[in-house]
């Protein structure tokens, strides 16, 4: 938010700190509000003069250019102009040596066509207060010759961007911002006196007011004022606006403005003559009821909504928007100026639920003082009165039926000083919490605080004990190393199994991301498809139907994952849209899903399960590094294995899936089958899903089941001696039917080979010239060894045969 150095200075003291605006923002960010940066309008006018044309003539040496003499009050210039709109006499802006003007444009002095330049004349595009000006800016004959042309254009001002915290909604204005400073120094807050409205009309006969929703509304208060005229605003309101990011709209509109920027409480202004009947009602919404609103948007209600209405219908979505049948234009006479306490939760709803956001909502979503309704209000009518003319009526609505009261708080200084970790004292306790507002009794170590409205983040003992931290200065607080009397708290066993698994597969050269657990919930069913239920050969949990957010941020964050590969695959398509043709990727995190059981009654009880997603595309294509060829489904199936023999799996094998995943391919998926279950799934994406998501890369993806696979975990590591004896090793190929698994041969080989066989893999697998076509060639290798003694060959080779043997009449396969 925007602050202005000058508007502060209107409520508090600071004349010893206004060239010193970085001291300004120093107090302000040890009081908590960080001050994210500082514009000085006045630097970049640095050198730049009212000035008057004494004289004017024809450059000798160029036909388009004229030669001034140019007084700025004690010395007189000689300045080369371009322009064709001035004449002796009128007075002008003047940018002296050493100026820089925007753009980085540094004024020297310099000859033109052989005549010296002592500066530029400048026009509004050059001084940088406007996108097109014809020649140069020409004064009125008032403006006072000599005088810095920031100071006479109200440019001087220092802007403080400051980053206002959700639970102090009380520094969301200038007369915050002061009152903050005022407690952080010690001084004394000025605001000027409101003036009674004197008016001769009375708002109460001219306007009827029904609050039919108190909750929601708890304070509505407004007042008319008559033969208002609509126009241009006067330009200190003008540049108070401009200077804190706000247009200037009219001056009745920008009045409205300029009390929400001054005290935080924003107000709504209705042409009085377009409120049918003269009765403004605040309700609940009517489903299906429609308004424009100001910005142009039609809204239709679905009944949840708190709206303002006239006899006929809905003027204003309440703490939101103004309708645009309503709002004040150039022919408005008579206004109805609104200034309501709306409770922060409906407003935030709302503003949501229609995606609208606005400087009233901002404020209300966090809360406003409901003190300030009235006050606002008269500060508002008393500036229409003076900057539109208006007659403000002599009286006002104040519905407040049952006036929020704030509960005292009882704080012990003995255990807010614990906590501190220095002692407080009820004197200093005292002094300190009667700064920023707060009504304090008791003495001693007890006391009763009863906070000011404004400051709704002051709730608990806790609260008043940060706050008093806050004004003593977090610096007094001496550093002293806490005493450890206990052993830390050991981490939970889930976060250092995922830690440890995070860490392997980074290892194994996979980065990890890290996704919300809500998306939305079409783009998940476009990834999933229709898969339901529990898949037990998956060894995993798929439901139809995802759990939905009551309040999402948007429709793009609606539901719970049901999955980790469909945020997984939202990264891949960024990185390939972007240029990133390969990568690999892997997330750890939980799903949920709903129970729909027909046993339960109730609502539905959710469930969670965590998971490891991981996805790999595309084909690391620079120069120095050879293509290997290998399916990237090999590939992934290379990482699994590496990763499930550091987590000391004993038994584990990839089968082909039986009941194929939609949104895999079903020729290259399988399941992941571990210690006698199924874990989870892996394959190459389906090519349709691919091209849905315009990925024109090959991609594979993991899902599994955490719970599967940390199950035992952690294992302890098991060391054996090195054997004493030599290992002997034969190989062997079958030719098998192209259905037939390498495991499943292996699985038989192992079996009948015994306890003397102590490794088996498949080095190689054929198929082509001299195989059959139906069949393949697949070759393995048995490392076989006695840890008591050294094996002849002929029990190797009838060991080996046995096995051989087994496998031949046990899955029909043929040695080569």
């Amino acid at each position: 938010m925007k602050i202005s150095l000058k508007w502060l200075a209107k409520y508090i003291d600071l004349r010893d700190l206004a060239q010193q605006p970085d001291k300004i923002s120093e107090l302000l960010t040890q009081g908590g509000l960080e001050v994210e940066g500082i514009t000085d309008q006045g630097a970049s006018l640095k050198n730049v003069v009212v000035a008057k044309i004494l004289e004017k003539e024809k450059h000798p040496q160029a036909d388009n250019l004229t030669l001034c003499k140019v007084s700025t009050g004690n010395e007189t210039h000689q300045i080369v102009c371009g322009a064709k709109n001035h004449k002796a006499g009128d007075i002008a802006v003047l940018a002296l040596p050493g100026a820089v003007l925007p753009g980085n444009f540094e004024i020297k002095i310099s000859k033109i066509r052989g005549i010296e330049s002592q500066g530029m004349l400048c026009s509004e595009k050059e001084l940088g207060i406007a996108a097109q000006s014809e020649g140069i800016m020409i004064l009125p004959e008032s403006a006072p010759v000599g005088e810095p042309f920031s100071k006479y254009a109200h440019l001087d001002d220092v802007l403080f961007d400051i980053k206002v915290t959700p639970n102090r909604a009380d520094c969301l204005s200038h007369l915050g911002l002061a009152r903050e400073l005022c407690s952080l120094l010690g001084r004394s807050l000025e605001f000027p006196t409101i003036p009674a409205a004197d008016g001769r009309e009375s708002t109460k006969k001219l306007v009827r007011l029904s609050v039919e929703d108190t909750d929601r509304c708890p304070r509505y208060a407004g007042r008319a004022v008559m033969n208002v005229k609509v126009g241009p605003s006067p330009e200190w309101l003008k540049k108070s606006l401009e200077a804190v990011g706000l247009r200037s709209i009219n001056n009745v509109v920008d009045v409205t403005n300029y009390v929400m920027m001054e005290l935080g409480q924003p107000l709504h202004a209705f042409d009085l003559e377009k409120v049918e009947g003269k009765h403004v009602v605040v309700r609940p919404s009517q489903p299906g009821e429609t308004m424009v609103a100001l910005d142009d948007r039609e809204l239709k209600f679905d009944g949840s909504e708190l709206v303002i209405c006239d006899a006929k219908r809905p003027i204003a979505l309440a703490g939101v928007m103004g309708s645009k049948e309503s709002g004040v234009t150039d022919s408005t006479k008579d206004i109805f100026v609104e200034s309501a306490y709306f409770v922060p939760w409906t407003v935030r709803r709302t503003s949501r639920l229609h995606g609208m956001d606005s400087d009233s909502s901002y404020r209300f979503c966090r809360g406003i003082d409901p003190d300030q309704v009235v006050v606002a209000l008269n500060r508002a009518c008393q500036l229409l009165s003076e900057v539109a003319q208006g007659q403000v009526c002599s009286d006002h609505h104040d519905h407040y039926p049952r006036p929020l009261v704030r509960p005292r708080i009882e704080i012990d200084l003995k255990y807010i000083g614990a906590r501190l970790g220095i002692p407080i004292e009820g004197v200093e306790a005292k002094r300190l919490l009667e700064r920023v507002g707060c009504d304090v009794s008791g003495s001693g170590q007890k006391l009763l605080v009863n906070p000011p409205a404004y400051r709704g983040d002051l709730k608990l003992a806790e609260d008043l004990g940060e706050e008093i931290l806050r004004l003593k200065g977090y610096h007094n607080i001496p550093e002293t190393i806490p005493a450890v009397t206990k052993d830390p708290t050991p981490h939970h066993r889930q976060f250092d199994l995922e830690e440890k698994l995070s860490r392997d597969l980074r290892s194994l050269g996979v980065s990890q991301a890290v996704n919300l657990s809500f998306l939305s919930s079409d783009f998940q069913k476009k990834v999933l498809g229709d898969e339901a239920g529990e898949k037990k050969e998956w060894g995993l949990t798929y439901k139809a139907k995802p759990v939905f957010l009551k309040n999402p941020l948007n429709q793009d964050l609606n539901a719970m994952r049901l999955s980790i590969l469909p945020g997984l695959l939202k990264n891949l398509a960024f990185n390939v849209r972007h240029g990133n043709k390969s990568g690999r990727l892997f997330e750890i995190g939980p799903v949920f899903w709903a129970e729909q059981r027909d046993d339960l009654q109730g609502p539905r009880p959710y469930s969670e399960e965590a998971r490891l997603g991981i996805v790999l595309w595309g084909e690391n294509e620079a120069n120095w590094i050879k293509s290997s060829g290998v399916p990237l489904v090999y590939r992934i199936k290379g990482i699994l294995e590496s990763l499930l023999d550091q987590w000391g799996l004993r038994s584990y094998q990839f089968d082909p899936l039986k009941t194929a995943a939609s949104f895999l391919h079903p020729g290259q998926s399988g399941r992941i089958f571990a210690e006698g279950k199924s874990i989870g799934i892996f394959g190459t994406l389906h090519p349709g899903l691919l091209q849905a998501l315009e990925v024109d890369v090959e991609a594979v993806g993991v899902e599994i089941s955490l719970e599967g696979l940390f199950a035992g975990q952690p294992r302890v590591s098991k060391m054996k001696p090195l054997p004493k004896f030599p290992s002997v090793t034969r190989d062997v190929a079958f030719l098998a039917d192209r259905g037939l698994a390498a495991a499943d041969i292996k699985k038989e080989l192992l079996k009948g080979a015994g306890a003397l066989a102590v490794q088996c893999e498949c080095f190689d697998v054929f198929e082509g010239k001299g195989v059959p076509q139906d069949k393949k060639s697949l070759a393995f290798r048995l490392v076989y060894l006695d840890p008591q003694k050294t094996l002849s060959d002929d029990e190797v080779n009838a060991t080996h045969k046995k096995a051989v043997d087994g496998a031949v009449s046990k899955l029909g396969v043929s040695v080569r």
